[in-house]
């Protein structure tokens, strides 16, 4: 079929676009892929769901606690005034040193430590004020953060005390004094139940003047340099 001028011309012109329309489209970018969908997420480790909490509870004391009767042995010989006393802790294993600033005739006292294996480090301090007409003994024995609890109620089955334990959310606390219608020795014993800290605290009241109680001083120490010399 024979074709006009006009229409040989449209056609040309067709066949003109062509190659620019397929290069422009191959020139377009090519689509990203698509994101690959999240994982699913794991359950969570029910296991650790209570670690909030990881403290463990002190341990319990031993019934009965040999801790306590050695602190309670040791308090009241250091308010007891008598003149052995040094010696006698010094003998049982506390490191003592004389608190020479307080020395007098009237006022001495002492202080030191000893570790248990069972509780720990425990300090220990005791004095003897003396008046004209009574003597006081003084001790005090402490533990800062105890590694068990200290079976403070041990001394309700003491038969030559007699006193009472409390004890609520704070810890335990208790007061003793001699089972005698005249006492002298007065105790309180208590532990915090947050920290552990331990207190015991013995006071002795004797009714004697200064001339009846010794002056409580250690032995005197060797002179290490005569004993050093060459």
């Amino acid at each position: 079929m024979k074709l006009s001028l006009a229409s040989t011309l449209v056609l040309a012109l067709v066949l003109a676009a062509a190659p620019a329309v397929l290069a422009a489209e191959t020139a377009k970018p090519a689509a990203p892929p698509a994101a690959p969908a999240a994982p699913d997420k794991a359950p969570a480790d029910s296991s650790n769901a209570d670690s909030g909490s990881t403290d463990t509870p002190p341990a319990e004391a031993p019934v009965p606690d040999p801790f306590l009767a050695e602190a309670y042995k040791a308090c009241r010989d250091g308010a007891s005034g008598d003149k052995g006393t040094f010696q006698r802790l010094q003998d049982a294993g506390w490191n003592l040193t004389v608190d020479g600033d307080t020395q007098t005739p009237f006022y001495q006292a002492f202080n030191g430590e000893k570790d248990f294996d069972s509780v720990g480090t425990v300090d220990i301090t005791y004095s003897l004020e003396v008046y004209p007409s009574m003597t006081e003994g003084y001790c005090s024995l402490s533990i800062d953060t105890a590694s068990r609890k200290i079976g403070i109620a041990d001394l309700a089955k003491m038969p030559e005390l007699k006193g009472e334990v409390r004890v609520n959310a704070e810890g335990v606390a208790s007061n003793w004094q001699d089972n005698v219608a005249s006492p002298i020795t007065f105790i309180q014993a208590d532990q915090h139940t947050k920290d552990l800290y331990f207190l015991l605290d013995v006071t002795t009241l004797m009714k004697k003047p200064a001339a009846d109680i010794p002056f409580v001083q250690p032995a005197p120490e060797s002179d290490s340099t005569t004993d050093n010399a060459d």
